[in-house]
Order: C-alpha cells, then structure tokens, then sequence
C-alpha cells in the first residue's frame, strides 16, 4: 500500500505486518473523514482489533496522529509482542495488568511522596514543641523559646534546621551547642540543650497522642540530644544577707538613690511576705489582692513542665502597712483616666519589667548605705533576698515544711496534682508559717 492509496481509502485498506499470519494493518476512514489505523488479527474463532493511532501526512505534537511509517512501525512491535503473548486476547490481558500494575504504584508513590512531606523537619518540631507550652508556662519563657528558635537556631544554622527530624544526628546538636559554649555562655548553653531535649521528647511521643492538632510526623526511634553532654558547671547560689546587712537595707532602701519609692517597697514586701518570687509579685494586678481575706493569689508556673498553680500568700500587718503606702504613691498614676491597674509600676501603664529589680539591688550596693561595721556589704540579688528569708525561718525553728510551703517550694507531683491542689486547704498552714516568720522577722529588724 502506497502512501497515497493509504490516504485516498474510502472505506477499508489493509496490508500485512511483517510475514503472514502475523495480523495486518488495517485503515479505515471515519464518516468525520479521519482515517484511523488499527492492528488487525483475524482467527478462525475471531476478528479482534487494537487502535494504532490517526493517518496524518504532518502529524500535530500532542496529538494521536502519526505518519503511515510510525504506524508500520507501531503495528510491527505489536505484532512481535502479540505473537510472544499468544495471542491478541491474551496481549490485551497483559496490557491491562500492566497498567493495573502502573496505576498501583502511582498511588503508592503518590502516598509516599505524602508521607514524605508530612514528615516534619527540625524547625517544624520545635514549632510544633513550642505550641504545645502555650498557655502552660509562662509568657517570658515562651518568648525565650521563639527567641532560642529565631536567634540560636534558625538564624545561625538553617540547613540543620531544614533537616527532617528523623535525619537529626547528635554531631548536628553539638554544632549548635558548640558556638554558644564556646562564647562564654555555658548556662545558655545548658538550658538550649534542656530544651532541645524537651522537644526531641515531645516528638517521640505526641505524634501518637489523642486530639493532637498538627498533622506533621516525625518518625523518631530515639533522642539525638541524649548523647551530646553539657558539663553541669552552675555553683548552687549561698550568698544570704546578715542580720545587721538585712537590717540596713530595709532601712536604707527607700532612700537609694537611683531606686524608686514604690520599687524600694517592693523589696520590702517580698521580705515582708517571706521572700516570695520577686517576679511573679511583681506581675499582679491589684486584682490579685483580697485585702479583707489579707492574701494575695500569685501564679506559680515555676518546677517541671511549668505546670501553672495557684498560690495564696497571707499578709501580715507589715505587708498591709507597705500595700497601704503603694497605693498612696500610685494614686495619681493613671491610664486613659482609670485609676493604676498594678501596685509595681512607675509609669501605671505596666508593671516594672524583671530586669529593673537586679539593677535596684546593684544600685544600693554601690550606694553610700551599703556598708555594715564600716566594711561595704557584698553585692547581692533579688534571688538572695528569698534565701535570706528562708534561713530567717530555718534559724528561727520554722519547720522545712512550712517554709516551703510558704514560699512555694517543691509543690509539684502527682499528689499536688490531683489531691493537694485547693490553695485554700492550705492557708492555714501557711498563715502559720507566715506568722512565725514575721515575729523573727521583727526581731531581726530590731537587732
């Protein structure tokens, strides 16, 4: 068949592929003038065909058409492959398991390439860990761990960050770790290994957790951190104030300067109160005050897991006296005409920031007051204060437990959880414990 005959077929032309009995190559023209080309194999039993493709002279890309040699072409492979099948049935049974066959691993391609994409990288753990603390710790450490996350991580080391977490090795942490050890900043170090560690932890283990949010997995068979040692270089803190040291600077406070009146009381109320956290008085608004109850309620987010408890401080005489005195000096401090929300402020429109109450302590202790017995009292912080206050009680028979229980220590685990946990049942106690204390709180600021 020439070229021409194959474009001039009215009806039906076909010719043979290859030697006889191997099918033929069958044209036929459609009633839309299109001649179509098929695989003809013709048995005693049977007349069976198989579309080849469209006769064109110039054959559009994308399209079925083909030139009459690409149809030779094509019905000579199907031919071969035919006669190797037994058969044009049988040809066809194979080509449709064939692509069942096809069809089967793209899915399974397609479920691994999701897989894939839902494994989460390191940066996508951290974030997912950090989601998980909110609103169970404190604001300022949530600000930390974001901080840790942009400033330590990210910034620094991307391509660790952009890892999958299941690829993290301990020789990728210790690269993180390493520059903040190797600038002098071994407690940071420390802490950014702890929560590293913390969120490696959570990654083992949250993925399977019921009513968990993130559709991220993370596919971790152990910790990374586990093997990557920070060595412990922290000396625990034993800098107490004296008697007559404590004795001066309650007197002396008020009149520093460079130390605010309502900053100085500050300091006299956490002593007064016996030595709760400076930070977390701080934060309260007189919201948190019941002054007819005589308590203050203060969240304690400190301990394992920065579980959020509810702390109920009793205050004594003294306590109220200092309260009284705030008041009065924050009376004219106002926000869009309301009277000041916070007792701890200098400006009304928010309570002193943390770092202030480390300079305040520094400031008296380079002032002209800070000297004992002609001698200048050793410089100390905030945290000081709370030991000092601590020891008062040791020293004054206050029992361990009441001076923990006053200032919050060691309130944690399973049975302050879910059996010791009305801060009312244990005011009692407390306002005890509070009672002792200020008796020898008094003697000592009456030398």
């Amino acid at each position: 068949m020439t070229e021409m005959e194959a474009f001039a077929v009215k009806g039906r032309k076909s010719e043979s592929v290859g030697s006889r009995g191997r099918g033929t190559l069958l044209l036929e023209r459609m009633a839309s003038g299109a001649i179509t080309a098929y695989y003809r194999e013709r048995t005693p039993t049977s007349d069976r065909r198989l579309a080849l493709g469209l006769l064109a002279r110039k054959p559009r890309p994308g399209t079925e058409e083909q030139t009459l040699s690409e149809l030779r072409a094509a019905a000579l492979r199907v031919a071969t492959a035919v006669a190797e099948a037994g058969g044009l049935s049988r040809y066809l049974e194979l080509k449709a398991e064939e692509a069942e066959l096809a069809a089967a691993e793209r899915v399974e391609r397609q479920r691994l390439a999701e897989i894939e994409a839902a494994q989460g990288t390191f940066a996508d753990l951290f974030d997912d860990y950090i989601d998980s603390r909110r609103g169970r710790v404190r604001e300022d450490q949530m600000a930390e761990f974001e901080r840790i996350l942009r400033v330590e991580l990210k910034g620094k080391f991307p391509s660790i960050l952009a890892l999958k977490a299941r690829d993290v090795r301990p020789d990728h942490i210790r690269q993180l770790l390493s520059p903040i050890w190797e600038r002098d900043a071994k407690r940071q170090a420390s802490k950014v290994r702890s929560f590293l560690r913390a969120a490696f932890q959570f990654g083992l283990t949250a993925e399977h957790s019921l009513g968990r949010t993130s559709r991220k997995t993370f596919l971790l068979s152990l910790n990374p951190v586990d093997a990557v040692l920070v060595p412990d270089e922290s000396k625990p803190g034993t800098r107490s104030l004296s008697d007559a040291e404590l004795r001066q600077f309650w007197a002396t406070i008020e009149s520093t300067d460079g130390v605010g009146k309502v900053m100085a009381r500050l300091f006299k109320f956490v002593i007064a109160t016996g030595g709760q956290r400076i930070d977390q008085i701080a934060r309260e608004p007189w919201s948190s005050y019941d002054l007819k109850a005589r308590t203050l309620r203060l969240i304690d987010a400190k301990g394992r897991g920065g579980v959020r408890r509810e702390h109920l401080v009793p205050l004594t005489d003294r306590a109220l006296e200092i309260l009284a005195d705030v008041r009065r000096l924050t009376a004219l401090l106002k926000t869009d005409g309301e009277a000041c929300k916070w007792p701890w402020t200098s400006t009304g429109r928010q309570p002193f920031v943390t770092t202030s109450f480390a300079h305040a302590t520094a400031d008296w202790c380079r002032s002209e007051q800070a000297f004992v017995g002609g001698k200048p009292v050793e410089r100390f912080t905030p945290r000081d204060l709370r030991r000092t206050c601590a020891q008062i009680m040791q020293r004054h028979g206050v029992s361990d437990q009441l001076s923990d229980l006053l200032q919050s220590h060691g309130q944690t685990g399973v049975v302050s959880k879910h059996y010791r946990n009305n801060p009312e049942a244990a005011l009692p106690e407390k306002r005890r414990a509070i009672e002792l204390f200020d008796r020898a709180l008094g003697a000592v600021l009456e030398g």
